[in-house]
């Protein structure tokens, strides 16, 4: 700072001076002060540059098979607590992945053990096969194999699986569950109308598969003779390689039901017990006694020019809901507003109930089991009843080489099916119509809208 200033005194010059060299020192000091900053605003950006590049690793390995050595092909390489962060092995059993640096990859393919390991730069990886999924025991025809042995397609669906699913027909709870397999219901309380194809439809008679049940063949209705309680699994036999030795039976394919038995050394006790509300679900947005009249009124006259005449709306230019009308046979009704859906259909409950007692010793095993199941179906006044009991027990004699079993089954079952062309009835009744008429009978019954056109002159 320059100052140019005469002095009175010499005291007086001698504090401007330190004045002036004060303020030019204080200017000094902010320009460093200002220097230093962004110095370190540098120095922090660069370290949090270099910090955020340090967490991402780029990690380079082979997926070989432990015992051989062999490169695995198509093997899924994810970032362990990453949704979309992976990749697969190439035809040399080589990835590469980048992820966040202290993080563990999941290894998987099937027939092998899934393996976890953590991130490194490079990094070797040794799968080893999964013997329990390969020497999972199946049931083909007359003999038992390991699945690894299979040349056939062969589906597996163990129970526990679906044993959760509410149903009546255990073969419902294998829907989207086995590749080529189409399963379709209506509905029916207890599941009796169910269909289902292996190889689609195949013939214009019955396209339905072969059953065999412990090895016992049936077409009959599996939802009449056998409840979920029984069944330990399902194998599907799908083509006619791993069907064959059924013959000409096995055209529609094969499913092999294998109920459940006691292991040795065990003795349980299970019950359990299911309730399951159904509701009916329509898109179809119905008129009531109103609105139809409207929409009628409009048709009629969009079609001959004027108003129709009708018993249940009077001949005015607009319609009117009369109070009363008469049906076909003179019978005196009080106009109603119905909605005929609500009072058809209603909530179905279905009650399962299962008890299962089995023992298992050193030379045979005996089970027992109960089910009780009662489901009502979504329209009023059907139902489905069923009780089922199976005893089944195996012996073995002479060190095993001597076997005796027996399996027997007694059911009941009752049903009241629904009317055919309810659906279809419902959407045509129409809504003027009440449920009851005036002495408490049902009013039901056609009912002429029209008396006759009045045609303009």
């Amino acid at each position: 700072m320059l100052v140019l200033y005469l002095p009175r005194r010499k005291s007086e010059a001698v504090w401007l001076r330190f004045v002036s060299k004060y303020n030019f020192n204080f200017k000094i000091l902010c320009m460093m002060k200002n220097i230093c900053f962004k110095t370190c605003t540098i120095l922090v950006a660069l370290f949090i540059g270099i910090t955020l590049h340090a967490q991402q690793i780029s990690v380079k390995g082979t997926v070989v098979e432990k015992s051989t050595g062999l490169s695995v092909i198509g093997a899924s390489v994810i970032e362990v607590g990453s949704e979309n962060n992976g990749t697969i092995t190439d035809i040399d059993g080589n990835f590469s992945l980048t992820v966040s640096q202290g993080s563990e990859l999941s290894v998987s393919y099937i027939g092998f053990q899934a393996v976890t390991v953590k991130a490194q730069p490079t990094v070797r990886i040794e799968m080893m096969e999964d013997s329990q999924m390969l020497n999972e025991v199946v049931v083909t025809g007359y003999m038992s194999e390991k699945k690894a042995s299979l040349t056939g397609s062969v589906a597996v669906v163990k129970m526990k699986d679906v044993a959760d699913i509410p149903t009546g027909n255990i073969l419902t709870g294998l829907q989207g569950r086995v590749a080529g397999m189409n399963i379709t219901t209506d509905g029916t309380p207890g599941g009796g109308n169910t269909s289902t194809l292996l190889r689609g439809v195949t013939t214009i008679n019955n396209s339905s598969p072969l059953y065999v049940i412990d090895g016992v063949q049936t077409r009959d209705n599996i939802a009449t003779i056998l409840s979920s309680n029984d069944v330990e699994s399902i194998q599907v036999l799908k083509d006619a390689a791993s069907a064959a030795i059924y013959g000409a039976q096995a055209a529609n394919g094969v499913i092999i039901i294998t109920t459940k038995r006691a292991k040795d050394g065990d003795v349980k006790v299970n019950f359990d017990m299911s309730l399951t509300a159904q509701t009916f679900t329509s898109n179809i947005d119905m008129l009531d006694a109103y609105e139809w009249g409207e929409v009628y009124w409009q048709a009629y006259k969009n079609t001959y020019g004027t108003h129709p005449n009708s018993i249940v709306y009077g001949n005015g230019e607009t319609p009117e809901l009369q109070e009363f009308y008469y049906d076909q046979d003179g019978i005196k009704i009080r106009s109603g507003n119905t909605d005929w859906a609500k009072e058809i259909f209603d909530t179905a409950l279905m009650q399962n109930y299962n008890l299962s007692l089995s023992k298992g010793f050193k030379d045979g095993n005996v089970a027992l089991t109960l089910n009780y199941m009662n489901q009502d179906g979504l329209c009023r006044n059907t139902d489905y009843e069923r009780i089922n009991s199976r005893l089944s027990s195996n012996f073995r004699f002479l060190n095993d080489k001597v076997r005796v079993g027996e399996s027997i089954a007694v059911n009941y079952w009752t049903q009241h099916q629904t009317p055919e062309g309810i659906e279809e009835l419902v959407i045509a009744q129409h809504p003027a119509i009440p449920v009851y008429d005036e002495n408490g009978g049902y009013a039901g019954g056609y009912v002429g809208i029209l008396i006759r056109p009045m045609l303009s002159a």
